[in-house]
C-alpha cells in the first residue's frame, strides 16, 4: 500500500512539472509564431515604405527629367545642351531601375502590379514623344519643340502625375493596412502571453501548495519508518553478530577440511604417477611380446620357404642327375659312333688303295673321317670325366640337401615351440596390462574426483571468507542504519515540516 502511495506521489510531482514544462513551451511557441509574424509584417511594411520611396523618387527623376528638357529648349548653347542630354540619359538609367524595384515590390499585389502597368506604359510613350523633342531640339527646332512639349507631353504629364498620386494613396492605405494588422498581431499575442503567464502563476501556486501537503503527510510517514527502522536497525545487529561469529567458526572448519582433501590429493596423485609407470612398462612388454610373436611367426613363415626351397632343389639335383645320366649314354653312343667311323674309315682307306689312283680322293676323304672320329673319341673321353665330377657334386649336393631339410625340419620345430611359448606369454602380459589399465583408470578417476573436490572445496573456502567479509560489511552496514536511524531522528525533529 505505501508503495502504491509513494509512486503516485512520484507521479504527481511529475505531472505537475510536466505540466508546467508544457505552459512554459507553450509561452514559447506562441512567442515564436507571433514574433515570426511580427517581421513578416514588418517586411510588409518595409516593402511598401520601400515602394512609397521608389515612387517618390520616380516623380522626382521625371519632374528633373522634364526641366532638363525645358531648359534644353530655352538654351542655345550646344555645349550646355549636350551636358543636359548626358544628365537626362543618366535620369533615365535611374527611372528605370527605379521601375524594376517597384515591380519587384508589389510582384505579389496584382492589383496594384496592374495600376503601376498603366503608369509604366504611360511613362513608355512619355519617353518616346521625348527622344522627338530631343531629336527636334538638335535641329535647332525650338520651337516646335516647345510647342509639342506644351500640346502633347503636358496632357501625358498631367496623367502620369494623377496616376502617381493614385498610387502613393494606395500604398499609403496598404501602410496604414499593415500597421493596423501589426498592432492587432500585437495585441492579441501580448493577451495570449497575459493569459498563458497567468495560468502558469495559478499551476506553479497550487503545485506548491499540493507539494507542501505532500511533504507534510511523507514526513508523517517518515517519522514512523524511522521508529521502526531504529528499532529493526538494532535487532539486526544483533542477528548480524551473532552471525559474524558463526561464519568465522566455518571459514576455520573450511581451511581444515581444504588442507586435508589437498594432502589426499597428493597422495593420489602419487598413486596415479606409480601406476601410469607400471601401465608403461606393461605396455613396452606387451608390445615386446607382439613383436617376439610376429618374429617368430616370420622366422616359421621363413623356414617353411628355405623347407620349400630344399626341396626344389633336391628335386633339381635329382633331375640333373638323371640328365647326367643321360649325357653319359649319349657319350656312349657317341664312342660308339666314333668306333665305327674310325671302322669305315680303314675299310674306305682300304678299298681306296685298291682302287689306286681313282681312289686316292675318296682315301683322303677316309683319312679325314678317322680324323674326326679320333677327336670325337677324345671329346667323348673329356666329356666323360666332366660328368663324373658332375655325378660327385650332384652327390655331395643331394646329401647336403638332405641334411639341410632335416635341419630345416627341426628348426622349423623349435621355432613352433618357440612361438607356443610366446603366445603363452603374450596372454600373460595382455591380461597384467588390462589389470594394470584398470588400476590406471580407477587412480584417474579418483584423481579427476580430488581435483573436483580440492577446486569445490576451495570456492567453499574462497565462499566462507567473503561470507566472512560480507557479514562484516553487513556488520558494518547494520551498525551505520542503526545510527542513521538515530540520526534521522534527531533531523526529523530538527527540521519538523
Amino acid at each position: 500500500m505505501k508503495s502504491s502511495i509513494r509512486i503516485s506521489s512520484r507521479l504527481k510531482l511529475l505531472a505537475g512539472f510536466i505540466l508546467i514544462l508544457v505552459s512554459i513551451i507553450a509561452i514559447q511557441v506562441i512567442n515564436f509564431i507571433g514574433i515570426g509574424k511580427i517581421k513578416r509584417s514588418q517586411n510588409d511594411l518595409i516593402t511598401a515604405f520601400q515602394t512609397s520611396q521608389s515612387m517618390l523618387s520616380l516623380r522626382n527623376e521625371e519632374n528633373r527629367i522634364r526641366a532638363l528638357t525645358l531648359e534644353m529648349i530655352l538654351t542655345h548653347d550646344q555645349e550646355e545642351r549636350d551636358a543636359h542630354v548626358m544628365d537626362i540619359r543618366r535620369r533615365i538609367g535611374v527611372v528605370e531601375e527605379t521601375i524594376t524595384k517597384i515591380e519587384k515590390n508589389i510582384a505579389n499585389n496584382p492589383e496594384n502590379l496592374e495600376k503601376f502597368s498603366e503608369i509604366k506604359e504611360l511613362l513608355k510613350t512619355f519617353r518616346a514623344n521625348r527622344e522627338r523633342q530631343l531629336i527636334m531640339i538638335n535641329q535647332g527646332k525650338a520651337d516646335e519643340a516647345l510647342d509639342f512639349a506644351l500640346t502633347v507631353q503636358n496632357p501625358f504629364y498631367e496623367s502620369i502625375q494623377s496616376k502617381m498620386g493614385d498610387m502613393d494613396r494606395i500604398l499609403e492605405n496598404d501602410t496604414q493596412e499593415v500597421l493596423a494588422r501589426n498592432d492587432a498581431l500585437n495585441t492579441r499575442i501580448s493577451a495570449s502571453l497575459g493569459i498563458l503567464g497567468s495560468l502558469i502563476i495559478l499551476i506553479s501556486l497550487l503545485f506548491i501548495i499540493w507539494t507542501f501537503r505532500l511533504l507534510h503527510n511523507l514526513s508523517r510517514e517518515v517519522k514512523a519508518g524511522v521508529n521502526i527502522l531504529g528499532t529493526s536497525a538494532a535487532e539486526i545487529l544483533t542477528t548480524v553478530n551473532e552471525v559474524s561469529t558463526g561464519a568465522t567458526e566455518t571459514a576455520t572448519a573450511v581451511s581444515e577440511t581444504t588442507t586435508t582433501i589437498e594432502e589426499i590429493r597428493q597422495t593420489a596423485l602419487l598413486a596415479t604417477q606409480r601406476a601410469q609407470m607400471v601401465l608403461d612398462s606393461s605396455r613396452k612388454a606387451s608390445e615386446a611380446a607382439d613383436n617376439g610373436k610376429e618374429s617368430v611367426q616370420q622366422t616359421i613363415e621363413g623356414m617353411d620357404r628355405i623347407n620349400q626351397q630344399m626341396n626344389l632343389i633336391a628335386e633339381s639335383v635329382v633331375k640333373l642327375s638323371e640328365q647326367n645320366r643321360s649325357i653319359g649314354e649319349i657319350t656312349a653312343s657317341v664312342n660308339d659312333i666314333a668306333d665305327q667311323s674310325n671302322l669305315l674309315a680303314v675299310n674306305a682307306a682300304i678299298e681306296a688303295a685298291k682302287a689306286g689312283e681313282q681312289g686316292r680322293g675318296f682315301a683322303v676323304v677316309a683319312q679325314e673321317i678317322r680324323s674326326l672320329a679320333e677327336q670325337s673319341k677324345q671329346a667323348t673321353s673329356q666329356v666323360k670325366e666332366i660328368l663324373t665330377e658332375i655325378q660327385k657334386a650332384v652327390n655331395l649336393a643331394v646329401m647336403a640337401t638332405e641334411q639341410g631339410s632335416k635341419a630345416v625340419d627341426h628348426g622349423n620345430k623349435l621355432a613352433r615351440q618357440s612361438g607356443e611359448m610366446i603366445d603363452i606369454l603374450a596372454e600373460s602380459v595382455n591380461d597384467a596390462v588390462q589389470s594394470v589399465i584398470q588400476i590406471s583408470t580407477s587412480s584417474q578417476q579418483q584423481m579427476a574426483g580430488m581435483d573436483q573436490i580440492v577446486p569445490a572445496m576451495e570456492n567453499i573456502k574462497q565462499a566462507s571468507e567473503q561470507n566472512v567479509v560480507g557479514t562484516r560489511q553487513t556488520q558494518n552496514a547494520a551498525q551505520t542504519l542503526n545510527e542513521l536511524g538515530q540520526n534521522l531522528k534527531k533531523i526529523i525533529l530538527k527540521y519538523n515540516v
